[in-house]
């Protein structure tokens, strides 16, 4: 019989602890497949935003949050890797110990345990890969049905399934290492003694609920070796869920008001009808970019300047815009900086061209209020440009210049808006006037109090007098916003998977506890201690180690959902923050106590307490 063989049929031996083992790193190795699978789908644009109006100006806003989870769950999968391979094998050190006692050579009893290791970390690959995988073809197929519009390719992702693979194959092999390595060249007796780590320290916050919490802070006490890798994939696990749950809730929230300050509430766009169709299709997600030749600069596009009084005059009418929109062509405008390195001045651009949309603006009226990156307007020749056109166009935009209609202008800063896919730019409403010799605008956006039927009727009534058309602003706003839900919801599970994680590491670490006092809970037994009492005495142990690493991860990932995971960032009620964090401590108590029920059952179906999984 080969030592892989023999290594299998061990590990058939016990059967519990080896489906848990691989249960805790399937688990997070599937999680990580999927973040990495699906967040690409939300980084790279040609999966869902080839077909609609998001692009990068949207896409950068969602690269803090995916990127933020990716490397957390690349370091909560090492974490939960090397800590649960570590575990299975530091819990053989009794096996080890009997072996070296009838004589096995130190080679052979090196060999057996790896082999046992690498069949573990190989199954847990390959059913991790295979769950991650199916998860996001779930999700792309789900994405498919709910996103109007979206075109999607699936490529067989074979080089991140190996990288994953990879990664985890080499974090835990080395992992797995150290302990048998460890024991291995331990005597057997200290092999064989069932007290794993003899330094003990008092921790007695949780004394005061009674004898087994009292019994379970003495035992923590006597730290068990791979304890702190324990803690430290708890309190990722926990730090990853929360950060999915709050912080996705915060960027979910932050974005929606991002886009709702750009577009405004309650807005009745007035123009010329072939004009608001084109104009509102490059703002919806389902929509389509402006592209070719358009000239929204005819007579018959401006609107008469009495209109604007009627409009103003129908009660319930809070803000009258008026704004010029036109798709031109444009230049980017070089810069000239000093280089200290080189000590030498450099240019910095490449004379591109190309063509975008143009968008006056009234500064000092308008309904908008964008978020930005650099400065504010206060110039006349100063202009702001989308996130797309920063992109595609400059190298440093902020300190470049715009030309447009043999006219060159300062870039004074990029801002988010949606509005054909970031491909804009926005001047001052008169310099635009000035620059293409029209009097007037050919839009108006009318901003209501209460967003009523009657008072859009008589909006829609002095638009018709006048011969133009109007579009219910609100409606593409509320599509736009469901669209990017739809993309947040889909994360939603991730969460779970992370709190998965935490339970079968936390049911890993408590059986390697039981396995390293069983004799302690043997005489408990044997003086009356009932299965139940022995499972709270975990459950408290539980407690005890999951609070040190559960509470640092919420109250971690707390703060970096609100001040670092994105800038200005909006928090959906006042009650949020408080609620997800009291969410997140009853889940953890509900993971302990669902972690403690296999010990439970462990001590109630046997009287004589001969457990295959501990004993030889």
């Amino acid at each position: 019989m080969t030592k892989q063989d023999y290594a299998s049929k061990d590990l058939r031996r016990r059967p519990f602890r080896s489906a848990l083992t691989i249960f805790t790193m399937a688990s997070v190795i599937a999680a990580t497949t999927f973040l990495f699978l699906f967040g690409s789908v939300l980084l790279d644009i040609t999966a869902f935003v080839s077909s609609t109006g998001l692009n990068s100006s949207f896409g950068v806003f969602f690269e803090t949050f995916i990127w933020g989870t990716l490397l957390m769950a690349v370091v909560l999968g090492g974490a939960v890797v090397s800590s649960t391979i570590s575990l299975e094998m530091i819990s053989r050190r009794r096996d080890i110990g009997l072996m070296k006692a009838v004589g096995t050579l130190m080679d052979t009893l090196f060999d057996h345990f790896m082999a046992q290791a690498v069949i573990l970390l190989l199954l847990s690959i390959v059913i991790g890969l295979t769950t991650g995988l199916l998860l996001y073809i779930i999700g792309m197929i789900w994405l498919a049905n709910v996103i109007t519009g979206a075109e999607f390719s699936f490529v067989f992702p074979y080089l991140q399934l190996a990288a994953i693979a990879g990664i985890y194959f080499f974090m835990g092999f080395f992992a797995a290492q150290k302990p048998i390595y460890e024991t291995v060249n331990e005597s057997p007796i200290s092999a064989l003694n069932p007290e794993i780590g003899m330094r003990v320290r008092r921790v007695g916050y949780l004394d005061t609920f009674g004898l087994s919490f009292r019994l379970a802070t003495k035992a923590t006490g006597r730290r068990i070796k791979g304890s702190r890798r324990t803690i430290l994939s708890l309190m990722l696990s926990f730090s990853l869920a929360s950060l999915l749950w709050i912080g996705g809730g915060i960027t979910s929230t932050t974005t929606n008001a991002y886009v709702t300050r750009a577009m405004g509430s309650n807005i009745v766009a007035v123009g010329n009808s072939n004009l608001l169709n084109t104009y509102y299709d490059a703002y919806s997600l389902s929509g389509e970019r402006i592209e070719g030749a358009y000239n929204f600069t005819e007579s018959q596009y401006i609107l008469p300047t009495p209109m604007f009084a009627d409009l103003n005059d129908i009660d319930g009418v809070d803000i009258v815009e008026q704004r010029m929109i036109d798709y031109q062509r444009i230049y980017e405008g070089p810069a000239i900086i000093w280089n200290p390195t080189l000590e030498q001045y450099e240019r910095i651009g490449k004379d591109r061209t190309n063509s975008s949309l143009i968008v006056g603006i009234d500064w000092e009226h308008t309904i908008s209020d964008w978020y930005f990156e650099g400065s504010e307007i206060e110039d006349s020749q100063q202009v702001w440009i989308g996130g797309e056109l920063a992109t595609t166009m400059y190298e440093d935009p902020l300190i470049q210049r715009l030309g447009v209609k043999g006219a060159s202008m300062e870039i004074a800063g990029i801002a988010f808006d949606i509005l054909n896919g970031g491909m804009l730019a926005m001047l001052p409403l008169d310099t635009m006037q000035d620059l293409w010799g029209v009097s007037g605008s050919n839009l108006a956006l009318v901003q209501i109090e209460d967003y009523s039927a009657s008072v859009i009727e008589e909006i829609e009534m002095v638009a018709n007098s006048y011969g133009f058309s109007i579009t219910l602003q609100q409606n593409i706003l509320d599509e736009n916003l469901r669209a990017i839900n739809l993309v947040w919801n889909l994360l939603q599970p991730l969460p779970l998977i992370a709190l998965v994680s935490a339970f079968a590491s936390l049911a890993n670490y408590l059986l390697v506890s039981v396995f390293g006092r069983f004799d302690d809970y043997v005489i408990m037994r044997a003086i009356g201690a009932k299965p139940k009492f022995i499972a709270k005495t975990m459950i408290a142990e539980g407690l005890d180690i999951g609070l040190k690493a559960g509470l640092p991860g919420v109250l971690a990932s707390v703060f970096f959902s609100v001040f670092l995971l994105v800038p200005e960032a909006a928090v959906p009620s006042t009650l949020f923050l408080p609620l997800s964090i009291v969410t997140m401590l009853i889940s953890l108590v509900v993971i302990v106590s669902l972690a403690a029920v296999p010990v439970y059952f462990m001590f109630s179906r046997r009287n004589d307490l001969k457990v295959s999984e501990f004993f030889v």
